[in-house]
């Protein structure tokens, strides 16, 4: 081996040589990485062009991976294709997989006030758009490198961007899509390619929602704004396709939007909606929730409507329409018209803001429209998992209108709901128009029940309870189907005896509740004699599965400020510590209601290197102060303390390895099989670091 050919450098790496094809027509051979961040430099777009650049920003941090090993002549082919805009200079990065601080190479922007910088650079989008030609460019660069032929760098590079741009444009039309063609797969299905796409912006038009349909359309506003893509270098032949997909409901036109990455002008084609007044265009429509509840039924359209193209079997366009409609993967119900709609509109606040609920229990996917109900409150409900509204002068709730719901469908929520709600009317109002409108919500009957506090917190419960309440759903549809004798209350207590649903605590004691959808899964029955509240605020305790794993249970948790104190990194270990600083302020939660087992091995989790006190927090819900025990660390002037711990960090990098551990703790203290504790924490730690 040469001199020249010894490893001897890491490279960190954060466009386009992420992508491993790139990596390897460089280096000639697979890349060797780690995953790794870069603390105080940005990665920014640069306009007008596909690749990023990094330059310092003091609280800024870069994604990418360090190539390591490579030798002097690799590094002189990175070298060559970086160019003289960048320049190479030592930084250090922290190796993602193991914590641990790395000297590497980087190439850094020359121009660190270069006006053409913005935004940040995504490789996903750069990725799925320019790979491929990337690929293809580098190994022409380097091509050119050994045999430069009278030609310089510059030349070369120029003359590959004619090709690229060329190629690009092989094809006649570009066209500014904003609806569901905004979807790759969509695209791909009904272009029969994949074109390149760019993000753009459509001023002097608004995007609504159509009633009764699932498709957008788009109409002037003045001061409107729509973010869309652009389809470019389209055929004439994939044109008639967008053409006839769309229909005469549509006109196609010439319109200029503004290049998000570049910020320069083009004219594009777009498909206006006709009729501008069209009574039926209301609100803004939502791309992502067309995903999520729509795609893939729009995906089966799109097939029969490819199949049709190819084949017609005598019948027009309209025809294969209503065919289409008809078919069940995608009509029916859920394809229910304006003039079909049934004629309850009901606000919901709570699970039912789910669509995967909703759709199950009404057995259909409504029209979904975002709303603010005042002076009403959501509240918490001591031991039950659902939240109930009640009047509150100063109160807002944000939920959603279920629209266009039967009166079978509304006797559904009605029975899911119990006795313990009152259905009323009430007045919302619309997040998108602002319009007010007369509703129907379930209000919690005792508006003075002691059981009420604080505030229920949507996307905690979907985290930790949606699945479970899914299961008790079904059964409770099942059970609606068929009660084989049973009545509603017989049907409950079913529920929470069945093992998917129920679950054990204390003793041989299950829960008790009084609703299908309100005992799932609560764990704790608040026997005051035995219960503790601990605020815990290390790594695994504010991360569910861990705490499910330690407690065996799964507690109410909520959330809470402690201040005077400082959340500390400690030297050569991956959890954290607090101790006492005079203007310190820790977020965390409160796990309630532990019973002395629990507590204990919360106790044996941390060791003699903690010692638990009690302290005042302040419950971010409500401002109240609370008595509450935590784990302190002993030694408050260790000076393996240092900096502030990151949650976020720690979970992305180190969860899987601290549940494993976490496992193999409760395997031990079921059966220590002889070993003391710290035996077997040697044992773990040896084991995680063989691993």
């Amino acid at each position: 081996m040469s001199g020249s050919d010894v490893p001897s450098h890491n490279l960190f790496v954060y466009g386009s040589i992420l992508e491993p094809a790139a990596a390897a027509v460089i280096l000639d051979r697979p890349a060797d990485t780690v995953p790794a961040l870069l603390h105080g430099y940005h990665k920014y777009k640069l306009k007008g062009r596909p690749y990023p650049c990094i330059v310092p920003f003091e609280s800024g941090k870069v994604n990418g991976k360090v190539i390591t090993g490579v030798s002097d002549a690799e590094l002189n082919k990175f070298d060559v294709i970086e160019g003289n805009e960048y320049e190479r200079v030592t930084v250090e990065v922290v190796r993602m997989d193991n914590s641990e601080k790395m000297k590497v190479e980087t190439y850094v922007w020359v121009n660190k006030d270069d006006p053409s910088m913005y935004g940040e650079w995504d490789y996903e989008e750069w990725r799925m758009i320019h790979a491929d030609k990337f690929v293809e460019m580098f190994r022409e660069v380097l091509e050119w490198n050994k045999n430069p032929n009278g030609k310089t760098r510059e030349d070369i590079v120029k003359s590959l961007k004619k090709k690229m741009s060329s190629s690009d444009q092989s094809s006649s039309h570009n066209v500014f899509v904003y609806g569901s063609f905004q979807e790759p797969a969509v695209v791909g299905l009904i272009l029969e390619c994949t074109p390149v796409i760019v993000s753009a912006q459509l001023h002097g038009f608004h995007r609504y929602r159509l009633k009764g349909r699932l498709h957008p359309c788009i109409a002037p506003l003045e001061t409107g704004v729509i973010d869309g893509k652009v389809l470019t270098g389209l055929t004439d032949a994939q044109l008639e396709n967008l053409d006839m997909i769309e229909g005469d409901e549509y006109m196609r036109k010439t319109v200029e939007v503004l290049l998000t990455d570049t910020s320069d002008n083009m004219q594009v084609e777009a498909f206006i909606w006709a009729n501008k007044d069209d009574p039926d265009m209301y609100g803004e429509w939502d791309f992502e929730e067309w995903k999520r509840l729509h795609m893939e039924k729009f995906i089966e359209a799109s097939e029969k409507f490819i199949e049709w193209k190819k084949n017609p079997d005598g019948r027009s366009r309209e025809e294969f329409a209503k065919f289409v409609e008809e078919d069940p993967p995608f009509g029916g119900k859920k394809m229910a018209t304006s003039e079909q709609s049934p004629s309850y509109n009901v606000f919901v606040y709570g699970s039912f803001q789910e669509p995967a609920v909703v759709s199950l229990i009404l057995e259909f996917t409504p029209v979904i429209v975002s709303a603010q109900l005042h002076g009403f409150h959501l509240y918490r409900l001591k031991g039950r998992l659902h939240p109930c509204i009640a009047p509150f002068e100063s109160g807002l709730v944000n939920g959603k209108v279920l629209t266009g719901l039967t009166e079978a469908q509304l006797k559904n929520l009605d029975m899911i709901q119990g006795a313990e709600y009152v259905r009323k009317t009430v007045e919302v109002v619309l997040t998108e128009t602002s319009e007010k409108m007369e509703v129907e919500a379930l209000i919690w009957a005792n508006k003075d029940d002691p059981d009420m506090y604080g505030e229920w917190d949507f996307e905690e419960w979907k985290r930790l309870h949606m699945d479970k309440f899914i299961e008790a759903s079904k059964k409770f549809i099942e059970w609606k189907k068929n009660p084989d004798g049973k009545t509603r209350e017989e049907f409950e207590k079913f529920v929470h005896e069945d093992p998917p649903v129920a679950v054990e605590t204390g003793g041989n004691e299950r829960t008790e509740a009084n609703s299908i959808l309100k005992g799932v899964c609560f764990l704790g029955r608040y026997n005051r004699s035995r219960e503790r509240t601990m605020i815990l605020l290390k790594e695994r305790f504010q991360e569910p599965p861990v705490v499910n794993l330690i407690l065996e249970c799964d507690p109410v948790t909520i959330s809470a400020q402690l201040q005077g104190y400082h959340l500390y990194r400690l030297k050569g270990r991956l959890h954290p510590c607090i101790s006492p600083s005079e203007n310190g302020l820790i977020n965390g939660k409160i796990l309630t209601g532990l019973t002395d087992a629990q507590l204990e091995n919360l106790d044996m989790i941390e060791g003699d290197e903690y010692v638990r006190k009690t302290v005042e927090v302040v419950l971010t819900e409500t401002s109240e102060k609370m008595q509450v025990e935590t784990f302190v660390w002993a030694n408050k002037d260790d000076p393996h303390l240092y900096g502030e711990w990151d949650f976020e960090e720690w979970k992305k990098v180190h969860m899987e390895k601290f549940i494993e551990a976490s496992k193999k703790f409760i395997e031990w203290k079921k059966n220590p099989d002889g070993r003391s504790r710290e035996e077997f924490v040697k044992f773990v730690e040896e084991d995680l670091t063989a691993a």
